[in-house]
């Protein structure tokens, strides 16, 4: 896909990420437009205003959700049908409003259902799961890998000296119960490589 001549990463199509005409377009094209160190600022100065107690999303989880957004609609593009619902999820989750890729493609979906072309929501959206996933070891690692890395920076943090090898991941399992050294260094590991991208 071509690039946009003034924006380094965005195609030169920005509409295929930007809602339709009307209420947040405007801003999408700011986070779109925003670098990290940008959106990192206006998180500071979001919180410093904002109100005790609000539960609205900050303009950095607002501008993150916005490039998380980018890479599902290539995952779209490349034929995946479930990109459509992690959009949802993603939109929801940071009152974005809806790309219009993501609009254009829920509204095929719901009408094939709709007028009886497809007979399931698997059809349309894809599996929520594939065949032989074992729910109760990812369920596992839902709830307990992030908390895992973040122990164990937690223990860096308070001993520099303390070595990340089998002994710290062992000593970590058996705290959060997870069978073992193996499992635990893949969550760690998973969680760093995510946080260093």
């Amino acid at each position: 896909m071509p690039k946009g001549p003034d924006k380094p990463g965005l195609p030169a199509r920005m509409a295929d990420y930007l809602p339709i005409e009307g209420e947040g377009r405007n801003e999408m094209k700011q986070f779109y437009s925003w670098d990290f160190e940008t959106a990192w600022n206006a998180q500071d100065k979001w919180e410093s205003e904002r109100t005790p107690g609000s539960y609205e999303r900050g303009p950095f989880f607002r501008w993150a959700g916005a490039q998380e957004l980018r890479k599902i609609f290539d995952a779209y593009k490349s034929g995946n049908k479930q990109a459509v619902i992690e959009a949802l999820h993603i939109c929801s989750l940071n009152s974005l409003p809806l790309p219009r890729w993501c609009e254009m493609a829920f509204l095929s979906a719901y009408r094939k259902i709709r007028q009886y072309k497809e007979k399931s929501w698997d059809n349309v959206f894809g599996r929520p799961h594939p065949k032989g996933t074992h729910l109760e070891a990812k369920k596992e690692e839902y709830e307990k890998s992030l908390r895992v890395y973040r122990r164990i920076k937690e223990i860096k943090r308070e001993n520099p000296d303390i070595p990340i090898d089998g002994h710290l991941f062992e000593t970590i399992g058996l705290e959060f119960g997870t069978g073992g050294k193996t499992k635990t260094e893949q969550w760690y590991y998973k969680w760093k490589n995510r946080h260093q991208i």
